[in-house]
């Protein structure tokens, strides 16, 4: 580009003749300064575009980050993902923060560089150049005036001749300068610029250098981790497979539409037994819902929602009797009777009656025993 081409070192003998060569290379300079000056400006203003993007990156990458911790802090606490990520989202930051000093280190780098280039570097070049042009305007005024006085006036030739002296040796003392100035600003700029883009690498090389010491203070944990993750899926995927083996067991087994088994299973208070039944309401609607039933410790409650409290039908199994209600609207209805209230209950099939009735009549038996073993006279000595 022309800019490549300006190592115009101009002659100082060229500039005192006043050569039109001497004119041309000065317009080939300053067509070059004025170019310089646009790309200057130009580099400027690419450089406000990329410190911006540079803090838009940093920003959503800061907000990237509380996303993944947000994440994995779902559920309950779990140790090896907690350390996972605190090692992950520090490491990560410090990154962050050593990419925020390049682009501070950047933004140093334009000002000190570029833009004391554009406002002081080039200031002399243009006070040397204002003052070149207007010598020469000054200098082209006296030699036409000079040209023009006529013979017969000497007094006016005579003032003529010095001011042109006068004007001439000032414009020579600005061309000079300005000459100088030319000279000088070729090497300035080239110096300029490399520092600058030595400036920008440097910094570069400080920032990675930074990221690499970061990555490789995790490199042992990184290893570990991967290889704990590996052993964690060949189990996980074997867990699955048991899984999907018990699945189609049982998909197989209840696709014949049996209905579930009320379950018997140890509770706190002894034998527990859990299951579906239709009850109805006591109010004027005798409205029938359906709810999960539970025998535990002498007691028959029920919910409807897991998190709900449970609502107590019978207080105390010993108090109340159960019985089969052939003659009731419904089928495979039983009834629990207890001082205070009766409580209407229906299965959902002949056979689960049968277990649910023998189910409280057992709770029943069991209760009476364990209240006489509770009340039964302790033995001498004790």
């Amino acid at each position: 580009g022309p800019l490549g081409s300006m190592t115009v070192k101009l002659d100082f003998e060229e500039c005192l003749k006043d050569s039109p060569r001497f004119r041309a290379s000065i317009e080939l300079v300053e067509a070059e300064v004025s170019e310089l000056e646009t790309r200057l400006e130009k580099l400027l203003k690419l450089g406000t575009g990329l410190l911006e993007s540079g803090r838009h990156y940093l920003a959503a990458s800061r907000a990237f980050v509380v996303g993944i911790c947000d994440l994995a802090r779902l559920g309950p606490p779990e140790p090896m993902m907690a350390e996972c990520l605190e090692k992950f989202t520090v490491s990560l930051n410090h990154k962050l923060d050593s990419h925020a000093e390049l682009l501070d280190a950047t933004q140093h780098t334009l000002q000190q560089q570029i833009q004391t280039l554009v406002k002081e570097g080039l200031r002399g070049f243009r006070e040397a150049r204002r003052d070149f042009w207007r010598g020469a305007e000054s200098l082209e005024a006296a030699l036409t005036h000079n040209a023009e006085v006529p013979r017969r006036r000497a007094q006016e030739a005579e003032e003529a001749g010095a001011a042109l002296r006068t004007a001439r040796a000032g414009y020579r003392g600005r061309a000079l300068d300005y000459a100088l100035q030319i000279n000088v600003i070729e090497d300035k700029r080239k110096f300029d610029i490399m520092e600058f883009v030595l400036r920008l690498v440097e910094a570069q090389a400080t920032h990675f250098q930074q990221g690499h010491e970061e990555l490789s203070r995790l490199s042992q944990y990184r290893k570990e981790l991967g290889a704990q993750l590996h052993q964690l899926v060949l189990n996980s995927a074997r867990e699955k497979r048991d899984m999907e083996q018990r699945h189609v067991l049982l998909k197989q087994k209840e696709l014949g539409g049996e209905e579930p088994e009320p379950s018997l299973r140890e509770g706190p208070g002894g034998l527990v037994m859990e299951g579906h039944l239709f009850k109805r309401a006591s109010n004027a609607f005798k409205t029938w819902s359906r709810r999960w039933f539970t025998i535990q410790s002498n007691q028959l409650v029920y919910q409807k929602k897991y998190k709900d409290p449970v609502t107590v039908v019978v207080d105390d199994l010993r108090l109340c009797t159960v019985k089969l209600c052939p003659d009731s609207e419904r089928r495979f209805c039983f009834e629990v009777v207890s001082t205070s209230k009766s409580c209407l209950l229906q299965a959902d099939s002949e056979r689960l009656l049968q277990l649910w009735v023998s189910a409280v009549q057992s709770s029943i038996a069991s209760a009476f025993s364990q209240a006489r073993l509770d009340d039964s006279p302790r033995g001498p000595g004790q």
